[in-house]
C-alpha cells in the first residue's frame, strides 16, 4: 500500500498494533454504500466510465456475499475494512478497482462510514427504547388502582400509584426519545462528509450534495476541516446511550429494592432471574442488576471519547481510530440492556403482590397519612407553618404509643392540638391523599389516566412513523 513511498515494510508489532480491522469490520456495509455512491459520482464527471461503474458494481455484490457468508478474508497488513475491501475489489475487477479512490482520502471516507453506521445505529436504538417505554406503559395502565408509598431519602414520603411511579420511567425514556431523534439525532448524524478529502476538499469537482443525498444524508459538510476531524456526532451517541444507561439503573434499582422480601412489592420472572450456586431458595435480579454495573462501562465509554478528542490539532489524526470500539461497545450494551428491560417490563415476567403492597400499607410504617393532617389544617385556616408543627406532634404521639394513624381516636387527637377535630379521621386514608393530588402532573386517578392516554397517543404516532 505504501510501496510509492517505503521501501521497507511496517514491522508485524506495527502491523498488529496499528491495525484496525479487527473492529472496523462493522463498518462493511457502509463502506461499500459510500463507495457506490463515489462511484456514481465519478462516473458523472468523467473519471469512470459506464462500463468501470458496472464493474464496480458487480464487484461489491461479490464482496457483499462473501462477507455475509464468511468466506471474506480480513487480512491485517491492509489495516482496516477500506483497504481490505479496496483491495478485494481490485483483485476481482483490476484496474477500475485502483480508480475507485481517485480524489478521495481514508479520511473522508471513514468519516462518510461512521456516520452511516451512527446514523443506522441511533434508529435502533430509538426503536428499542420505544419497545421498553410501550412495556412500562403497559404496566401502568394494568396497575392504576395499585398504591404504593413513593420514597424521598430511601425513606417513605407519601402514598401514591404505581401507575404514576411507572409513568416516571416513561417520562425518562421519552426524554432518551426525544434526544436521540433530535438532539443528538438522525439530523445532526447525518452531514456528509465525503469529498472532503484528506482535509481541503476534492481536487475533481464531485457535487458534494449530489453524493449526500445519494445516500440519504443530510446537507454536505460545509468545511472540509471539520467534516474529516469532527467527532461530535459519536460523542452524541454515546452521551444518549449513557443518559439511556443512566435511566436503566435507576429504575434496576427500584425493581432490586421492590423484589427484595422487605418489600416485596414486585416478583421478577424466571425468565430474567436466576438461583444462587449454594441457597436454593434464592431468586437473584440479575438482569437488573447486570444493568446497573453495565452503566459504568458505557458511562466510561464517554468519557474516554471525551478525551480522545480533547488534545487533537486539525485535522484528522491516526488517534481518531481509537473512537470506533467505544461507540460500537456503547451502543451494543445499551441495546442489549434496553432488550432485557423490555424483558423485564413484560406482562410475563413483572408480577404485581398486591396483597404483600396492601400488608405494607396497613402496617402505617412511616406515618405517611400525615401530609393530610397538614393540608387539612391549611383547609380549616390554619397557616401551614403552624400546621406542619402541629402535625410533626401528632407524629410523636402515635410514635410514643405505638400505634398507627389508623388507630387514632378523636380523644387522641384532642390531645395533641384541639385544632385537631374528629372529622378529621374520615380524611387519613392513604387513597384520599393519592386523590387530592389533583394537579396536572399529580398522582389523582383522572391525572394518571390523562397521561397515560397521551402517551398512548405518542407511542401511536412513532409507530405510523
Amino acid at each position: 500500500m505504501w510501496a510509492g513511498r517505503f521501501s521497507g515494510k511496517p514491522d508485524k508489532l506495527m502491523q498488529e498494533f496499528s491495525q484496525s480491522v479487527s473492529f472496523d469490520q462493522r463498518l462493511w456495509r457502509e463502506d461499500i454504500q459510500g463507495s457506490l455512491a463515489y462511484a456514481a459520482e465519478l462516473q458523472r464527471i468523467g473519471i469512470l466510465t459506464e462500463q468501470e461503474l458496472a464493474d464496480i458494481r458487480k464487484g461489491f455484490e461479490q464482496i457483499t456475499r462473501e462477507i455475509e457468508s464468511g468466506k471474506f478474508e480480513w487480512k491485517v497488513e491492509l489495516e482496516d475494512v477500506h483497504m481490505n475491501i479496496e483491495s478485494r475489489l481490485t483483485e476481482i475487477i483490476g484496474d477500475a478497482g485502483k480508480k475507485l479512490h481517485t480524489g478521495r482520502s481514508r479520511n473522508d471516507q471513514v468519516a462518510t462510514d461512521f456516520r452511516l453506521w451512527c446514523k443506522n445505529r441511533t434508529v435502533e436504538v430509538y426503536a428499542a427504547v420505544s419497545t421498553l417505554f410501550h412495556n412500562i406503559r403497559d404496566r401502568a395502565e394494568e396497575h392504576i388502582d395499585v398504591v404504593i408509598p413513593a420514597y424521598t431519602h430511601l425513606q417513605r414520603a407519601m402514598p401514591t400509584r404505581m401507575a404514576h411511579h411507572l409513568l416516571a420511567y416513561c417520562k425518562m425514556l421519552y426524554r432518551d426519545a426525544y434526544y436521540l431523534d433530535v438532539e443528538a439525532g438522525l439530523e445532526c448524524i447525518a452531514e456528509a462528509p465525503l469529498g472532503s478529502g484528506a482535509c481541503t476538499g476534492n481536487s475533481f469537482g464531485v457535487d458534494m450534495q449530489r453524493i449526500a443525498d445519494d445516500l440519504e444524508l443530510g446537507p454536505a459538510s460545509r468545511n472540509s476541516m471539520d467534516a474529516v476531524s469532527n467527532r461530535d456526532f459519536a460523542l452524541d451517541l454515546v452521551y444518549a446511550c449513557a443518559k439511556c444507561m443512566t435511566h436503566l439503573s435507576r429504575i434496576s434499582e427500584d425493581l432490586i429494592l421492590w423484589s427484595t422480601a422487605e418489600f416485596g412489592f414486585i416478583t421478577l420472572g424466571d425468565a430474567v432471574t436466576t438461583g444462587s450456586s449454594i441457597m436454593p431458595q434464592k431468586r437473584n435480579p440479575d438482569a437488573c442488576e447486570l444493568i446497573r454495573g453495565k452503566t459504568g462501562r458505557v458511562v466510561g465509554h464517554l468519557m474516554a471519547l471525551f478525551t480522545l478528542l480533547k488534545g487533537l490539532p486539525m485535522t484528522y489524526n491516526r488517534d481518531l481510530q481509537e473512537d470506533k470500539e467505544a461507540v460500537f461497545d456503547a451502543t451494543d450494551q445499551t441495546l442489549a440492556c434496553l432488550r432485557v428491560m423490555a424483558l423485564v417490563f413484560s406482562k410475563e415476567n413483572f408480577k404485581v403482590n398486591r396483597e404483600r403492597i396492601q400488608q405494607q400499607l396497613d402496617s402505617g410504617a412511616g406515618y405517611m397519612e400525615a401530609m393530610n393532617v397538614a393540608d387539612w389544617l391549611v383547609l380549616q385556616g390554619v397557616p401551614f407553618r403552624d400546621g406542619h408543627d402541629i402535625t410533626g406532634r401528632l407524629v410523636k404521639y402515635v410514635e410514643q404509643k405505638g400505634i398507627r394513624f389508623a388507630d387514632l381516636t378523636a380523644e387522641d387527637l384532642q390531645a395533641v392540638d384541639k385544632r385537631l377535630k374528629p372529622e378529621l379521621l374520615k380524611e387519613l386514608s392513604l387513597e384520599a391523599l393519592v386523590e387530592r393530588k389533583q394537579v396536572y402532573a399529580g398522582t389523582a386517578k383522572a391525572r394518571v389516566l390523562e397521561r397515560l392516554a397521551e402517551l398512548k397517543q405518542w407511542l401511536g404516532k412513532d409507530n405510523d412513523q
